[in-house]
């Protein structure tokens, strides 16, 4: 039996969603509300220490980590596979992972709670607000989140957000206009680790990072239409989540312009 303790919106639980989908894999799950600090229950910290979605449970095994939960998937279900054959293209794939997990996930946090987060936190009282941040184990990211929802797109570490999804984007776009997917020519778990993240920065105004990166805009309409997008992403919104990412998105455009094309 596979079970994913998740969260609705969490790109990462996303990831992994993604990932069973593509499989074609059954799976139990337990939703957490993260803004009710679930992920901070005793029970759970048992599971995954460090307090955060997603976790897999298959058997009496545990995996934590969203790039390990897929690269697992991939290893234990034999088919369809969703690494590429080829040792490059396999390295290739590896590299993309590496590069949002080493930098895009925490643009993409920092944006998300000064965009849509911050409106919801600032509603907490003082202090709630603090004790929800400090439950975070992370104080590097909990200084993030706190300047985000302090200051929001006007955080000191907003900029570097930006740009940093703006880095990653180009890349895609050179990629993309070698091969029809991040690691050759096949769908791959490069695939679906990079849609979370570029579907994120759609859902905070941040289109015009591909409006003229055409390879990337045709890339991210063909992974809407796959089969596994639906039941991974959007079946999961509820309308709170809608809510939270229908702010208007006009402020966060503007950021990102007068980030992009300094005077």
């Amino acid at each position: 039996m596979i079970r994913l303790y998740h969260a609705t919106t969490s790109v990462c639980a996303i990831k992994a969603r993604l990932a069973l989908a593509e499989k074609n894999l059954a799976w139990e799950g337990e939703l957490l509300d993260l803004r009710r600090g679930e992920q901070h229950r005793p029970e759970y910290l048992k599971l995954n220490p460090n307090g955060v979605v997603p976790t897999l449970v298959h058997g009496d095994r545990v995996v934590i980590e969203s790039t390990l939960i897929i690269e697992y998937l991939d290893e234990a279900f034999a088919d369809p596979r969703l690494m590429p054959k080829a040792p490059y293209e396999r390295a290739t794939a590896r590299l993309w992972m590496k590069k949002i997990d080493d930098e895009l996930h925490a643009a993409c946090s920092a944006l998300t709670f000064a965009i849509a987060f911050r409106p919801v936190m600032l509603r907490m009282s003082s202090e709630k607000l603090e004790a929800h941040l400090q439950r975070i184990p992370n104080p590097a990211y909990r200084e993030r989140q706190r300047l985000s929802i302090v200051h929001g797109l006007d955080a000191p570490h907003v900029a570097d957000a930006i740009r940093s999804h703006d880095k990653f984007i180009a890349e895609m776009e050179a990629t993309l206009a070698r091969s029809a997917h991040l690691a050759g020519d096949d769908y791959s778990l490069a695939d679906a680790a990079a849609t979370p993240y570029v579907n994120r920065a759609a859902m905070l105004g941040m289109q015009d990072l591909w409006a003229n990166r055409p390879k990337v805009a045709g890339w991210f309409e063909r992974m809407q239409k796959r089969a596994s997008f639906a039941p991974a992403v959007t079946a999961w919104l509820t309308d709170a989540d809608r809510e939270r990412f229908a702010a208007p998105p006009d402020e966060a455009r503007h950021k990102l312009r007068a980030i992009l094309n300094p005077p």
